[in-house]
């Protein structure tokens, strides 16, 4: 065995390396590092393994072989995708509200929530509703969209942003992405745009911000609003600007896969007090009933048209402590995402990585990476085989079943969205994640993508 070298970390002894079919290896026993000595074990491995971070071969465990084809993998209990940062602090909250005997929504703890949010976003004034699919829906009501209209929103996004548009009786037009952000293309609007559109919806997506300079520039040429999905961008900026405050509405998700979470919820900003006046009738079924709780009229009633999308109290606890941690979790986050990055760097000539650009600081709610498309299916089986919870991302809504048939789209029709969807891996990232779960990551993502595209 040429160059034989041997590395004792912790009780685990590396036996290196070899010229094996022009590649290097290291050969790893069956035992594994104990719980103390993990992150520095696997840091060592993966930087040996792969020499000064290239591709320049496999990093093998058990001789060099993936787990999906028979090898030892890089974690015995698989890792999720995503994971809340929930602890005791949530329960009691929670408990809390269910002892004040407040359960329904317009209570305190929806209050303080509100107010929290607010100052978050640097605003005056937040609505929390049931969902941010809710908040969409409310949005495009109040823009007064309904049949005959158009509104213009990326193909490559959840359904509740084009559902909430087909919901008012109006059109989803749906557009292209930027293939260097995966967020809406200011070009593609601009193509698109014409007398019956009521609005445009951007996507903030995986939390990097859209162009906002540009789609704010054709929205005003055009007289339409802009409604900001910001499902995935709670603490995400734009040239210091908060992204869901940019537009004319701003729509938030605190659902269970999200940074900030509380099970179900949403919030809505609105830019216009008037706005935010109506959306509050809106909520409460139609009724002036916040007036009513605020001691402002004796009684209320039917005032308007509305649902109802007013948040537990409940739920509404949990989200004013789970706001609490925003800071300490846009800070971790930022650090995973700078260390995975980093990790990662060395496959930059055949993956595309997510990054910043000037003027934006992403939330990064979702660390999402392109490869070809020929093995992305591969990678994702062969990432989840090595216990890291890999996962494609959207079935763009054009090719959709029901966009294909309902809306008359074909395959082919937005080429950029198509093959960001082919090619597309979300690898975890979230703030609960240890050192040694973001070692993992990047390890058995060398490991794979070392032996698919080399």
């Amino acid at each position: 065995m040429a160059g034989l070298r041997s590395l004792v970390c912790g009780e685990v002894r590396l036996v290196s390396e070899s010229s094996v079919d022009g590649g290097r290896h290291l050969i790893l026993p069956q035992a594994r590092p104990g719980p103390g000595s993990g992150f520095q074990l696997r840091a060592i491995l993966a930087r040996y393994a792969m020499g000064d971070g290239s591709v320049g071969g496999p990093l093998a465990f058990a001789g060099g072989r993936l787990a999906i084809d028979g090898g030892v993998p890089v974690r015995n209990t698989p890792l999720p995708l995503a994971r809340p940062w929930i602890d005791a602090a949530d329960a009691e909250a929670a408990a809390e509200a269910v002892r004040r005997g407040w359960l329904a929504g317009g209570g305190p703890a929806g209050g303080e929530a509100e107010e929290a949010l607010a100052r978050a976003l640097g605003t005056s004034r937040s609505l929390l509703m049931t969902s941010c699919t809710s908040a969409l829906e409310a949005s495009v009501a109040l823009i007064g969209a309904g049949p005959g209209d158009e509104v213009i929103c990326p193909s490559f996004t959840f359904v509740s942003t084009a559902n909430a548009v087909l919901r008012s009786g109006a059109r989803p037009i749906l557009v292209d992405i930027d293939p260097s952000s995966l967020n809406i293309a200011p070009a593609a609007v601009d193509a698109v745009i014409g007398p019956r559109t009521r609005a445009i919806i951007v996507v903030h997506y995986a939390g990097r911000a859209c162009d906002m300079e540009a789609i704010s520039e054709i929205a005003a040429r055009h007289g339409v609003p802009v409604i900001e999905d910001a499902a995935h961008a709670l603490g995400a900026t734009w040239r210091t600007r908060p992204l869901g405050t940019i537009g004319d509405f701003g729509c938030f998700s605190f659902h269970g896969t999200k940074d900030i979470v509380c099970g179900e919820g949403g919030a809505l900003v609105t830019r216009r007090d008037e706005d935010h006046r109506r959306a509050e009738v809106m909520r409460e079924k139609g009724t002036n009933r916040a007036e009513f709780l605020r001691g402002e009229v004796d009684r209320y009633t039917w005032v308007a048209e509305g649902s109802s999308y007013v948040m537990s109290d409940v739920l509404a606890a949990i989200l004013r402590v789970q706001l609490g941690r925003l800071p300490a979790i846009r800070r971790r986050k930022r650090e995973l995402a700078s260390r995975l990055t980093s990790r990662l760097t060395g496959l930059a000539d055949r993956v595309t990585l997510p990054h910043e650009w000037a003027g934006i600081e992403s939330s990064w709610h979702l660390y999402p990476v392109l490869v070809p498309p020929a093995v992305r299916d591969t990678a994702i089986s062969a990432l989840r085989r090595e216990g890291i919870g890999a996962a494609f991302h959207y079935v763009p809504l054009h090719s959709s079943p029901f966009g294909r048939q309902h809306l008359g789209y074909r395959p082919g029709d937005l080429p950029e969205t198509e093959h960001a969807c082919a090619s597309l891996i979300r690898l975890p990232l979230f703030a609960a994640m240890t050192d040694d779960d973001l070692e993992d990551v990047a390890t058995a993502t060398l490991k794979v993508m070392g032996r698919l595209l080399s």
